[in-house]
């Protein structure tokens, strides 16, 4: 009972918060800003998840205008679950408000889609940042090929999912990205190369 209640207040406390920002967006006094900086994993994107939609919310509600929101990315790479519910909420929102994404530092493994969702023509990557793209894991477990056989369906789902996915965001074709998990190899980038094949459009 105790902890269903403390669940409660920590939800309460979330849903102040969100009205908070919002009304100090709507008075114009704060930048409309998200950060996404670390491991890719469930904490981390429930925060990230409920920001982008909270703004969504806002912006419907006509409590801040529809102004883009810079979403800040530098991160090792983490679940795939977790990326794909970044994913489709920032394709989800920006049909009300644009994102612009911002790598930085490393863009690396489950990164890389998250960057490249961002509005065409408003993705930046950093000047020294490094990229990486590899296979996709489903989880927190080992990669396709070292999956025990029942369960490589569902690793495989999710790695044709991110092959598609990048390749609607991308330059590169589904063939080209299915090259790269074949080859079971990690493939580095810089931000020159990544803007060519077209995870950023301009480099900071």
């Amino acid at each position: 009972m105790e902890k269903k209640n403390k669940k409660q207040k920590k939800a309460k406390k979330k849903e102040q918060e969100v009205v908070v920002d919002m009304s100090a967006e709507a008075k114009g006094k704060g930048p409309y800003l998200l950060t996404l900086y670390g491991k890719i994993e469930q904490d981390e994107c429930a925060e990230a998840v409920h920001s982008l939609y909270a703004q969504k919310l806002a912006v419907e509600a006509g409590l801040r205008s529809s102004e883009p929101l810079k979403f800040l990315i530098s991160t090792f790479g983490g679940d795939a679950v977790e990326m794909f519910s970044v994913y489709d909420m920032i394709r989800h929102v920006k049909k009300v408000y644009p994102v612009h994404t911002v790598g930085t530092g490393k863009i690396m493994s489950a990164g890389t889609l998250i960057l490249a969702a961002g509005t065409k023509g408003k993705r930046k990557i950093g000047a020294n940042c490094r990229v990486m793209i590899h296979n996709v894991k489903g989880g927190p477990g080992p990669e396709c090929y070292d999956v025990l056989a029942h369960e490589i369906k569902e690793i495989e789902w999710f790695q044709e999912q991110y092959i598609k996915c990048l390749a609607k965001e991308t330059h590169m074709t589904e063939d080209e990205i299915r090259e790269i998990m074949d080859s079971r190899h990690n493939i580095y980038l810089d931000a020159k190369q990544a803007v060519e094949v077209g995870l950023a459009d301009k480099i900071i």
